[in-house]
């Protein structure tokens, strides 16, 4: 067997084995376990697990990273002390963010030996690729690793200190225009299709909408309950395999109910009559699956306004389109919080204090000279 990396060998069957020590027998040898995957990285992860659990049992928490390379003590953080207290779709993205940017430059250098200048350069590298966005989350997530390294007493200093970034780019979200809303409005109409009207005119996130259930429809009071979200998230060791789950919202505050619009209890009713819905169904089915699948939702919607020539639009431009009609109306901040589910209204206030074309063009109006203000005083 080819040996690759810490006690991981290439079986002649094509699978990688792990080896660990379990414990030790009477007369001092040890007593392995073992462990089997089709990859590598599959084998290293669980290794990583098995070991951590097993030391964490005798109180020797640094010895679960081996030889001390930042990849062992990150795989140990994030799937053994972090994964069970977040939800699926953020471990898999902390988890893309390790393995394609953390781990794939620092991953083999020894925790204790990374320095400040280390991680610097690694933003300096990362920064020419990654949006700004993206590599906020990248250095937040470092930041959190090494500050966890700190408490665990693995390192006695963080690394990350004075590290120099760009800034993220706080721009305005696309919001349909009262034309194109228009243009949109009589296509879905058209089409009988409602499920893009219930973000136009309720807020919803896509995966709050694909999970909705006949049960969430209170026709008698004309409330939607929002308690479910569909997510898609990495299927096995494959790269590229997902699969759809049912999970809850975005946060807590997520879990809401909104009031239905008159026109949109009609519409449901007669889509709920004409397909003979039964409580547990799900307002939108799949091909596939029960529920419609978000990245169906996302094309439909691009090839329907490209067909409108309406450009840069996914399905949350018309989430982002239901606030600002809604500020444009003066409805407040704490209540469009609620509707769309957010924490506080600082939120809402930071993502949507922007101003439409048609809203400038509006106040600009207003503005009148202060000559013309006095020559219509004088004539009057």
């Amino acid at each position: 067997m080819a040996k690759k990396g810490e006690n991981i060998y290439h079986r002649k069957d094509g699978r990688w084995e792990g080896r660990y020590i379990k414990g030790r027998k009477p007369d001092g040898t040890p007593k392995f376990g073992f462990i089997y995957g089709k990859q590598y990285s599959e084998v290293k992860k669980k290794l990583t697990i098995v070991k951590s659990e097993l030391y964490q049992n005798t109180g020797n928490l640094p010895v679960i990273y081996g030889s001390g390379k930042m990849c062992d003590w990150a795989n140990y953080w994030i799937e053994v002390m972090i994964r069970p207290h977040i939800r699926p779709e953020t471990y898999a993205g902390y988890r893309r963010n390790l393995d394609n940017h953390i781990c794939a430059h620092l991953g083999e250098m020894d925790i204790r030996d990374i320095t400040p200048q280390d991680v610097q350069n690694l933003m300096n590298v990362l920064q020419k690729k990654l949006a700004p966005t993206t590599l906020h989350g990248v250095c937040r997530l470092l930041k959190s690793i090494f500050a966890s390294a700190c408490e665990n007493g693995l390192i006695n200093h963080s690394p990350y200190r004075c590290i120099r970034i760009p800034k993220a780019q706080n721009r305005p979200p696309r919001v349909l225009t009262r034309i194109e809303q228009e243009k949109l409005e009589k296509e879905i109409l058209y089409n009988n299709e409602p499920e893009y009207l219930l973000c136009l005119y309720m807020g919803l996130r896509v995966g709050e909408l694909c999970a909705l259930r006949w049960e969430d429809v209170d026709f008698e009071n004309r409330i939607l309950h929002v308690r479910h979200a569909v997510h898609r998230i990495p299927a096995g060791s494959k790269i590229y395999s997902t699969k759809l789950v049912l999970g809850v919202p975005k946060s807590e505050a997520s879990i809401r109910d909104i009031p239905l619009p008159d026109f949109l209890s009609a519409m449901l009713r007669n889509k709920k009559k004409s397909e003979q819905g039964c409580p547990k169904d799900f307002l939108f089915k799949g091909t596939k699956t029960e529920c419609r699948d978000p990245r169906t939702m996302q094309h439909k919607i691009r090839k329907l306004c490209c067909k409108l020539e309406i450009k840069d639009v996914h399905m949350h431009t018309l989430r982002h389109t239901f606030a600002t009609r809604c500020l444009e109306k003066g409805v407040q901040y704490e209540v469009l919080s609620e509707f769309l589910g957010h924490s506080s209204p600082q939120i809402t206030l930071r993502h949507y204090a922007h101003c439409t074309p048609e809203t400038k063009r509006l106040n600009i109006e207003r503005i009148v000279p202060c000559s013309m203000t006095t020559t219509c005083k004088i004539s009057g």
